[in-house]
């Protein structure tokens, strides 16, 4: 069981998800602003939180950061709008996932127990309790990132990918395969695996923008390389080369 926060100034809406996550077995908490539904995150501590985009008082996005402020519990947003604009701002303020209206109760509870299981998943493994190369540091068994010293802080999504990449570094990983990874067999949106890719990497910039390796791999993904690994630019290799041919 877990403590569901529901946020929406549909009555009806309200009603619909609370009986459908009190049926699944969670407990429930509801809000019909995002003003409210900010007391009542600090005074109920939910695991997951689910939130209109657009509501009076204070909308679901200015609701996603206030939250993110002070807890990395997954957000799951209901939105109507469709744009890829609208989807990257609302990832970019701190949501894990959404869902577009009109809501199918079923996809809507699979996405927010897919968010649980990945915000409990274990943060260590047998082979490997922490990484470290020249400019990252990760401790899995704290759950804490280093970027040249620097603590950054990451959601649960944004750690989880970078899990799987500092775990596999120099590996080719497939969009498809971080998807099913990260978020689960339920899900088809590649999208969800770029936005949240390129919100990881402003994380991870240090004070002079540098960026950790994390590159794309054109038409397939992406891929980690420790600095010290990646390959020397086109023109240096060509220079090295004829420099040995001579």
């Amino acid at each position: 069981m877990a403590k569901v926060l529901i946020v929406d100034d549909e009555p009806a809406v309200l009603t619909f998800l609370k009986r459908l996550f009190d049926e699944a077995g969670h407990r429930t908490s509801v809000a019909a602003d995002g003003a409210i539904g900010l007391r009542e995150f600090f005074s109920f501590q939910p695991d997951v939180a689910v939130v209109d985009m657009m509501m009076p008082s204070m909308g679901g996005e200015e609701l996603c950061r206030r939250i993110r402020e002070v807890s990395y519990s997954p957000i799951v947003v209901l939105t109507a709008m469709d744009r890829v604009d609208d989807k990257v701002r609302i990832l970019a303020a701190g949501a894990d996932d959404y869902v577009t209206k009109p809501v199918s109760g079923r996809e809507l509870l699979a996405r927010v127990e897919a968010c649980l299981r990945r915000s409990k998943w274990p943060t260590t493994t047998a082979s490997q309790s922490a990484y470290s190369d020249s400019r990252l540091s990760v401790d899995f068994s704290r759950r804490e990132v280093y970027v040249d010293g620097e603590r950054k802080e990451l959601t649960p999504i944004e750690y989880s990918l970078l899990s799987l990449f500092v775990r596999r570094t120099g590996e080719a990983l497939s969009a498809e395969f971080l998807l099913t990874q990260v978020w689960g067999r339920e899900y088809d949106t590649l999208g969800l695996v770029k936005w949240h890719v390129s919100n990881l990497r402003k994380k991870l910039e240090n004070r002079n923008g540098r960026q950790p390796p994390i590159s794309t791999v054109r038409g397939y993904g992406y891929r980690y390389e420790r600095p010290t690994e990646r390959p020397a630019p086109a023109a240096a290799r060509t220079e090295v080369e004829s420099t040995v041919a001579d």
